[in-house]
């Protein structure tokens, strides 16, 4: 099962969002979607697969 959480940054946080992410979930991780608002912050949301198996 796929699960995505949703993060806020700054652009200049988002590098480490990233790198932080990739290291946490390894080859779990499925894809990231970075999008920015009008006030120049950015939503994050990073999916990956569930350790978990559903039946």
């Amino acid at each position: 099962m796929e699960l995505t959480v949703k993060r806020k940054a700054f652009l200049e946080n988002l590098p480490e969002l990233v790198e932080r992410a990739v290291s946490e979930y390894g080859i779990r991780l499925r894809k990231i979607v970075i999008e920015e608002d009008e006030k120049g912050c950015y939503t994050v949301f990073i999916t990956y697969e569930s350790e978990r198996q559903a039946f």
